[in-house]
């Protein structure tokens, strides 16, 4: 990859929402306007659903296909992929990615590999030629590069928490086999039994050492346990307050000189910040704490929970990698 397009800087203190996520800015408030209209959300809703299986199913993303496939092969995992005793907080049960139950459904966790190449696809959209497995690669590996300067010390065991179906968990193991960390022990831990089902279907090899159904804030994992959490695309769909439980649920099961890595968009690249007022829209009628990620100074965040060493890397021009160490 072209690591020249990697910016790596201290963090130095809060971003500034883009205008449209705002609703403090005229153009923030009409849009926050027109989603509360329940039959325009609605519409918004199912057009944002349309658009981006049409855009995946034109860029070579067999998304209906694949989306049968994965039921049929998954359905079968979903009792050994939850955990009884798991709380699912009110939140978590939001109408958000273009699915009216969130994601605790089947649609919305056999289309989450679609969407996740769609999202990579997204990044370089003019390369036409581009395929999604090469636009995916290339995206994680920006990621991984920006976390690798802070992984000064063997790493054992790591967990990726809101792992969805386990795209960026299988990437992540990857990674660290072919970066010197051949002994790391990678597990991943989602709220979604469906798309926990979904993670043991595309983890074939059995390369993950274990699937775990919990809550991110709340894992049941024992204490100072590992080397290295990630959160991969996690935080703009939570609430402001539950992303701070996550990290300072991360705090608790870091190691000294353990290692958190962020993965979200950018609230500083200029191809967030200039978003076309119609994408914007249907961008948050589907994801409704984006403005709770957009005002959270997540740098000050990480502090407060304990960790030190924060950095912010630009891993492509659309999201960023906050890297940050556990005191």
């Amino acid at each position: 990859m072209n690591t020249s397009a990697i910016h790596s800087s201290p963090v130095i203190g809060p971003s500034t929402p883009p205008p449209w996520v705002d609703a403090r800015t005229p153009l923030g408030r009409l849009i926050a306007g027109v989603l509360a209209v329940e039959p325009v959300r609605q519409l918004l809703f199912l057009q944002a659903r349309r658009m981006m299986i049409r855009t995946a199913e034109g860029r070579g993303i067999p998304w209906r296909q694949r989306r049968e496939q994965l039921r049929q092969q998954a359905e079968p995992w979903l009792a050994s992929s939850t955990e009884a005793a798991v709380v699912v907080p009110p939140y978590y049960r939001a109408r958000f990615h273009a699915y009216a139950e969130g994601n605790l459904c089947w649609e919305a966790a056999c289309e989450a590999e679609q969407a996740t190449d769609s999202v990579a696809l997204r990044v370089w959209k003019e390369e036409k030629q581009l395929s999604p497995e090469a636009a995916q690669q290339r995206m994680r590996e920006g990621i991984y590069a920006a976390i690798e300067p802070s992984l000064s010390a063997p790493v054992r065991d790591v967990l990726d928490i809101g792992c969805s179906v386990g795209v960026g968990t299988l990437a992540l193991a990857d990674w660290l086999e072919q970066h010197g960390h051949s002994d790391a022990r990678v597990s991943g831990l989602d709220l979604s039994p469906q798309m926990l089902a979904v993670a043991r279907v595309r983890d074939a090899g059995g390369r993950i050492k274990a699937w775990h159904h919990g809550a991110a804030e709340a894992t049941g994992l024992p204490a100072a346990s590992l080397d290295l959490i990630t959160a991969q695309f996690l935080c703009h769909e939570l609430p402001g307050d539950a992303s701070r439980a996550v990290l300072r649920e991360a705090a608790r099961l870091l190691r000294p000189g353990g290692v958190l890595a962020l993965v979200d968009q950018d609230p500083e690249a200029a191809v967030i910040r200039a978003m076309p007022p119609a994408l914007a829209t249907l961008l948050k009628a589907t994801e409704p704490y984006l403005e709770d990620y957009f005002r959270l100074d997540l740098p000050a965040a990480l502090a407060d929970a304990g960790f030190t060493a924060i950095r912010r890397v630009a891993s492509d021009h659309r999201h960023r990698v906050l890297v940050a160490t556990r005191a």
